[in-house]
């Protein structure tokens, strides 16, 4: 399976370089599928429901986000309304599965790309410098335990480094990738781990 995963998309800028690229990158590497970190998408702070419905329109499959994704207070009703559809558009926009229980939207989506290969999506938040949060690595515990997917990509959204790389280290086997955002600065951490997680 060919993954493409956009870490952080930028306000209209970003989504400029998803609009002008991504139809050709997803040909040219035969991508069979798109996971980007859309928090930020909005002015650079959130996300809104037409701008979930343009990025799935160009051809994103899941939507990650983090810290940001209240910032637009129009992406609560648009969680609330989630209609029981397990692989609608709503359903793949997902916020950090750590955050408190009750709040709306979900942080784990399982699906399946058009050739019927089974994947799932984790969005994690990171405790080091940013706000409560739940224990990522108790809660990831969990989700994996509900996963029936081979390939799992986790978007572990958290400021510092080592907080990321020690997601990775504790999730290596047992994950397909742990993928850091938020910081908006790429970082030369890219690896794969003994067990064969990225």
């Amino acid at each position: 399976m060919q993954i493409l995963f956009i870490g952080d998309i930028f306000g209209s800028a970003g989504r400029k370089i998803v609009h002008d690229h991504l139809a050709h990158l997803v040909e040219t590497n035969h991508v069979d599928l798109v996971i980007a970190n859309a928090e930020n998408a909005a002015g650079g702070f959130g996300l809104t429901p037409a701008i979930a419905d343009e990025l799935f329109e160009l051809g994103c499959q899941v939507l990650t986000t983090g810290n940001h994704i209240w910032d637009k207070r129009e992406i609560l009703d648009y969680f609330k309304s989630m209609n029981g559809d397990p692989t609608g558009r709503v359903r793949r926009v997902l916020r950090p599965a750590n955050f408190a229980e009750g709040v709306p939207g979900v942080g784990l989506y399982e699906g399946a790309t058009a050739n019927g290969q089974r994947y799932a999506v984790i969005n994690l938040q990171g405790r080091v410098f940013m706000h409560d949060t739940d224990d990522p690595f108790r809660k990831v515990d969990a989700l994996l335990q509900q996963i029936g997917s081979e390939v799992v990509i986790v978007d572990f959204h958290a400021e510092a480094t080592s907080e990321k790389i020690a997601m990775g280290w504790y999730l290596d086997g047992r994950v397909t990738a742990v993928l850091g955002t938020h910081t908006h600065v790429p970082t030369a951490d890219n690896r794969v781990l003994p067990v064969g997680t990225a």
